[in-house]
């Protein structure tokens, strides 16, 4: 009696040790997670790896269990490792940004770090150890029949989060990888910057080696500096130059009267999001026909070879999938930085610093603008409306900020030889009624979330080759933008009808397409 009550209260004793360990496991998931991760995600991420070892726990087989639990749970230590790592020593979340030092860390670098940081490699294998050994320690006795259950749930439960994933993408956004939107659920979430940075380097590659070998012929303009202003959610709504009641715009109101802009009223965006928009209207990828190789064709690459110094200034962010065509582009002009700190006018001395460089200067500001939150894009001593609603105040304090912005651009070229372009990316959505005002259009976009300003400015007209002053009428699609910037700057591809800037907009006449952020194709006449 005394061996059987003593078998019984070792096997309780070894059934609460193979709880705790599954509890300590679980707890050190979601602890980790919570650090930086909303709590559905946090949860989500810890559901799906108690699964794992029940799933586990389930095989018999030893050496079948212990080989998928160092394929599947050492990346999860790696995975947990990392977030540690970067709370404890930058108290942050493990971004894009360490994926990328990783991935382009030498041999060298990769050996000093470690032995740099030794104490994180011994949490790593710590948690690998924790994982495995319990992963391998016992089970309550089940039927064979219900062992099944937890492979069955944790099959269910994954396919549920890839098709939300799926559904996301077809109904909201393509944007983003599909692949890293999934990962982003599971426990080895980190791997999704990986993957991100990884696509990044792929693609700036490619940008870099797909120039076209251009053969051009140059005429004269009369201009030696050319800025192109690239900006951010500006709507034509909520500016004054285009009959908006308050005066966001008076310094471009300023140079229309003293004829010194050409103003397009109706000019269209492509598409409803940056890294859609800003690719389609500065590479010769289009709308109706869209091939990746073609953003190796772009105004960064036809100014080099045109011979123009080219500077690309950012203050949007460098990596990532709303970013890495862009960055891609921006990388083989002869100079380019980002800016991430501070409002827009923090690129101005960069422009002044590129200004004061001999030759013919090809310079391209990407700022931030008025992309949402507005609050936070303009400076406090630079508000100027207040007295409505918050949302609408921000924003058009944004715009005038903007506005700002430009009066200062011009007054630094006014006794120079220098023409600035300006196009917005794209516009946004107002609507009272949301948690957030002014949004992007993605999917179905309305009118307002297309309806972009555009803009040419000549220090001195009268002086200046292939000009156009007042107003441009037509509807007219940001998609062009590489064909306008390519005639402003004088450049002429061989092979092709020489055109002038004048010539080329008169004759414009074309269906104007939008695509949305699932890909669907609309047409501007039918949007409402």
């Amino acid at each position: 009696m005394s061996i059987l009550f003593s078998n019984k209260s070792v096997e309780t004793g070894s059934r609460l040790a193979t709880i705790n360990l599954l509890i300590v496991s679980v707890l050190i998931i979601f602890c980790v997670n919570i650090l930086n991760a909303k709590s559905h995600t946090a949860v989500n991420r810890t559901l799906i790896f108690l699964l794992i070892m029940l799933t586990l726990k389930c095989i018999d087989n030893k050496t079948i269990r212990n080989i998928l639990a160092v394929v599947v749970l050492i990346p999860v230590a790696v995975d947990v490792s990392l977030q540690l790592y970067a709370w404890k020593n930058f108290n942050s979340a493990f971004s894009y940004g360490f994926a990328m030092s990783a991935l382009h860390t030498t041999p060298e670098e990769a050996s000093s770090m470690l032995g740099l940081y030794w104490r994180d490699c011994l949490v790593f294998m710590a948690l690998s150890t924790l994982f495995i050994y319990t992963a391998n320690s016992g089970l309550y006795p089940i039927k064979w029949s219900l062992r099944r259950w937890p492979v069955v749930i944790l099959s269910l439960t994954l396919f549920g989060f890839f098709a939300q994933a799926y559904l996301h993408q077809i109904r909201r956004s393509n944007v983003e990888s599909l692949t890293q939107r999934f990962i982003q659920v599971t426990p080895v979430s980190t791997a999704k910057v990986f993957m991100q940075g990884i696509d990044d380097i792929s693609i700036v590659a490619n940008i870099g080696s797909n120039i076209p070998n251009y053969k051009l012929n140059l005429s004269l303009t009369g201009i030696e500096n050319y800025v192109l202003i690239i900006g951010e959610s500006e709507r034509t709504a909520n500016m004054s130059i285009y009959g908006y009641q308050r005066n966001t715009t008076p310094e471009l109101i300023k140079q229309q009267q003293q004829k010194k802009l050409l103003i397009f009223t109706h000019a269209i965006s492509p598409a409803p999001v940056t890294i859609m928009a800003v690719p389609l209207a500065i590479t010769a990828d289009s709308v109706n026909a869209r091939d990746s190789r073609n953003y190796g064709d772009n105004i960064i690459n036809i100014a080099n070879k045109a011979g123009y110094e080219t500077y690309w200034f950012s203050r949007q962010g460098k990596g990532g999938a709303h970013n890495n065509i862009i960055t891609g582009i921006a990388m083989n002009a002869t100079k380019s930085k980002w800016v991430d700190q501070g409002n827009d006018e923090e690129l101005l001395p960069l422009l002044d610093e590129a200004l004061s460089k001999p030759g013919k200067k090809f310079i391209i500001l990407h700022l931030y603008g008025s992309h949402e939150p507005a609050c936070q894009r303009f400076p406090a001593n630079n508000t100027v409306f207040s007295g409505g609603s918050e949302a609408d105040d921000c924003y058009d304090n944004s715009v005038r900020y903007t506005d700002t912005l430009m009066g200062k651009v011009f007054r630094t070229l006014e006794n120079t030889r220098s023409s600035v372009m300006y196009f917005s990316d794209h516009g946004l959505i107002r609507d009272p009624h949301r948690a957030v005002v002014y949004s992007h259009g993605n999917v179905n976009p309305p009118k307002e979330a297309l309806h972009v300003p555009v803009f040419i400015w000549y220090s001195h007209p009268d002086n200046t080759e292939d000009k156009m002053i007042g107003t441009y009428n037509t509807v007219w699609s940001t998609d062009d933008i590489n064909t306008l910037t390519e005639l402003w700057l004088g450049i002429h591809r061989q092979g092709t009808p020489v055109k002038t800037v004048y010539s080329w907009l008169s004759g414009y006449d074309k269906t104007v397409s939008i695509i949305d952020t699932t890909g669907k194709l609309y047409e501007w006449s039918n949007i409402h």
